[in-house]
């Protein structure tokens, strides 16, 4: 599922947050933006964006869930 695979990518990414390149790097250039959607919007899954390094990084907020989800 691409959302698990977003997912991974932004817990490995940690504070950093993953940058659109990451995503490509991971595969997932033409589905990240809608499974950050579904993850957002139908999860509630909390997703921080960063633009002071002149790019967009995402990265996760502090989410409870997220701990309890299915490995």
């Amino acid at each position: 599922m691409t959302e698990d695979r977003v997912i991974d990518l932004l817990e490995t990414a940690g504070r950093r947050g993953a940058s659109h390149e990451d995503f490509v790097e991971a595969g997932l250039a033409r589905d990240y933006v809608e499974a950050l959607r579904r993850l957002v919007d139908d999860e509630g899954v909390m997703v921080r964006v960063d633009f002071s390094t002149g790019a967009a990084r995402w990265a996760l907020s502090a989410h409870p869930g997220l701990a309890q989800r299915a490995a």
